[in-house]
This record gives C-alpha cells, sequence and structure tokens, in this order.
C-alpha cells in the first residue's frame, strides 16, 4: 500500500512540471508571435570595437519588398564605456538595385549632458532611436549602408550596428 503512495505522489509530480512545461511553451509561442507582428528586418552586425575606421560599412540587405510605401527605421548602437564622444555621427545610405537612392546623416546621443547614457544591456549598452523613414516599391532589392561619420577616421568603443526595420 505504502508503493502505491509513492507512485501517486510522483505521478502528481510529474503531471504538474508537464502541465507547467507545456503552458510554458505555448505562452513563449504566442508571446513570440505578439512581438513578430509588422516586422521587416531586425539585425546587428559587429563593427571593430577598438578601430572602427570611416571606410568600415556596415550593410543591411533589406528582404524581398511585396508592398509599396513607408517603412519604420530604427538604429541601434552597442557601445562600450571606452567610447570617447558624447554624441555618434552615421552616414546611412540607401540603394535600390544597386544605385543609391538617399543618404541620411543622423546622429545618436550616446551620453547626455551629465555623462550617463539612457541605453540599456551588459556588457554593451544599446541604444537605438528611430530615423527618417524609409520609402520602397515593391521588386525591387534594397540595401542600407551606415559608415560612422565622425571627425577621427577611427573610433574605439563601439561594438555593434543594428537596423530595424516595422511596417507601418
Amino acid at each position: 500500500m505504502k508503493r502505491k503512495i509513492v507512485n501517486c505522489q510522483q505521478l502528481t509530480s510529474y503531471l504538474i512540471r508537464f502541465f507547467l512545461l507545456k503552458t510554458s511553451y505555448i505562452l513563449s509561442l504566442f508571446m513570440l508571435t505578439a512581438c513578430s507582428g509588422g516586422t521587416i528586418l531586425h539585425e546587428y552586425h559587429d563593427v571593430d570595437l577598438w578601430d572602427w575606421k570611416t571606410d568600415d560599412t556596415v550593410s543591411f540587405m533589406l528582404p524581398t519588398i511585396t508592398s509599396s510605401g513607408k517603412i519604420v527605421a530604427i538604429i541601434g548602437v552597442r557601445f562600450t564605456s571606452s567610447y570617447p564622444y558624447n554624441d555618434l555621427y552615421l552616414l546611412g545610405t540607401l540603394e535600390c538595385d544597386s544605385s543609391e537612392i538617399r543618404k541620411d546623416t543622423i546622429k545618436v546621443g550616446i551620453y547626455n549632458k551629465k555623462g550617463s547614457n539612457e541605453g540599456d544591456g551588459f556588457p554593451y549598452t544599446t541604444i537605438t532611436q528611430r530615423i527618417v523613414p524609409i520609402e520602397v516599391d515593391s521588386g525591387h532589392v534594397y540595401q542600407y549602408k551606415v559608415n560612422h561619420f565622425m571627425q577621427d577616421p577611427q573610433i574605439k568603443g563601439i561594438a555593434g550596428i543594428g537596423l530595424q526595420l516595422k511596417s507601418d
């Protein structure tokens, strides 16, 4: 009789773990599908943390565009405390079918006047900000290129550049 009680307790414990595991999988699936609505691209590319040169280009290939219109664009910068400046100036170039169609100068505020930043993360801090929306036409191949646009031809402390594109 004692053996059956142990088996019942084990079975109950197993069923509770099974239920919690399956519930967490289902909730994770719902959260992933809820968060991905409208996201076209969300990528980060590493740059040389100690020697990012002006001519080192970070390139993002946009997926095939199926409908024309404006796309919300968000630039992201991952950096360390070794970045020596308050701001980071970037040059964003949009190409369509390998032809340049637009250039943007982007100012990203890394540190505020008090010397602190508004970013999140460890070991790299990440700051994101919206940039000018990207106008696209369906059936074309788009690429967005980013270079730093600082007076110093090589900078340190920047770990990566990201681009997130969302449909309106």
